[in-house]
């Protein structure tokens, strides 16, 4: 089974995905800030990340900084769920190395197409 990373600051945004990605057949791992998240990349080297971008400790840039940067993470998909929908922020974290940066709040059918496109996944 797939693994999902999930960094998110608030917890009822956290659990809801957790409750959508496990419906999906995911396992999914929770970190409640981006130095968390970090340690947990380590820890149990997920298929995909979704990370938000304004959280304390270690924002969701300095997240995408550390995966991109690590030989051993380098690949891993990786998707922005941030309130931000400006244009010019969805621009910034695509060049930042961002796979895909999803506005909340968002269908989860939009969430679950993005990551089946990731991971190459076939899921109707």
């Amino acid at each position: 089974m797939r693994k999902i990373l999930i960094i998110e600051d608030n917890q009822d945004i956290r659990d809801n995905l957790e409750e959508i990605l496990e419906l999906q057949d995911y396992v999914v791992h929770l970190a409640e800030n981006g130095e968390k998240g970090i340690a947990s990349i380590q820890e149990i080297k997920p298929d995909l990340i979704l990370c938000d971008v304004a959280m304390p400790q270690k924002n969701g840039y300095e997240v995408l900084d550390h995966v991109r940067s690590n030989p051993l993470t380098v690949a891993t998909p990786f998707i922005f769920i941030t309130a931000s929908a400006e244009e010019r922020d969805i621009a910034m974290g695509k060049m930042a190395g961002a796979d895909d940066y999803l506005a909340k709040p968002f269908p989860s059918s939009k969430l679950i197409a993005s990551i089946s496109r990731l991971l190459n996944e076939d899921r109707e």
